[in-house]
Order: structure tokens, then C-alpha cells, then sequence
């Protein structure tokens, strides 16, 4: 069982993490937003490219098949997005359970201090 002191620096240890992770959380959101960017302009520029080489050669295409050709265009932005954003929802996912340790470290000596001790 921890003494009241170990708690209250465990308490203050949980603060600082807190902090950190919520700067983390914040360049990782700046990450994502950026990737998600890229994507989307080398998704759009693809799109384009492919339609008018199509539209030069005479060829009809579909929308689906233009959009699959983009995909296939800007996959490594692709992949490099969703893992930015999954990067993201791990930091925020950590910064809930620091949080939550960090509740019940105050509960716990909210206990102590009723206790009187």
C-alpha cells in the first residue's frame, strides 16, 4: 500500500506526464493534419492527371475507376496519413488513461486525508 507522501508524488509525477503527453498530442495533430493534406493534394492531382491522359487518348473512364487509379497514386501518402492519425488517437488514448491514474491517485488521497492521515 502507498504512504500519503508516495501518493501525493505520484500525483505530481502523473501531472508532468499529463503535460507532456498533451504536448505530444498537439505536434501529433499538426502531423496528422499535414499528412492528411498531402494526401488529399496528391489524391486530387492524380485524379486530374489521370482523367485527362484518359480525355487525351479518347478513352471514357469511370469514377470509380479514377478514383482507383488515385488511390493507387497516392497510397504511400495514403498509408502515411492513416498512420498519423492513428498516431494521434494512441496520444489521446494515452493522455485518457494518465488522466485516469491521475483521478484515482486523488481519490486515493482525498481517502488518506478523511482518514487523517
Amino acid at each position: 500500500m502507498l504512504s500519503y507522501n508516495q501518493v501525493a508524488e505520484a500525483i505530481e509525477n502523473e501531472g508532468r506526464k499529463i503535460g507532456q503527453l498533451a504536448e505530444e498530442i498537439a505536434d501529433l495533430a499538426v502531423n496528422a493534419a499535414n499528412m492528411e493534406s498531402e494526401y488529399k493534394i496528391e489524391f486530387a492531382k492524380a485524379r486530374v492527371t489521370y482523367r485527362d491522359d484518359a480525355a487525351a487518348r479518347s478513352v471514357k473512364v469511370t469514377v470509380d475507376q479514377v478514383d482507383d487509379q488515385a488511390t493507387l497514386q497516392a497510397a504511400e501518402t495514403l498509408r502515411a496519413s492513416l498512420l498519423a492519425r492513428e498516431c494521434l488517437t494512441a496520444g489521446r488514448e494515452a493522455l485518457r488513461a494518465a488522466q485516469s491514474r491521475l483521478d484515482g491517485l486523488r481519490t486515493l488521497a482525498a481517502g488518506y486525508r478523511q482518514a487523517g492521515g
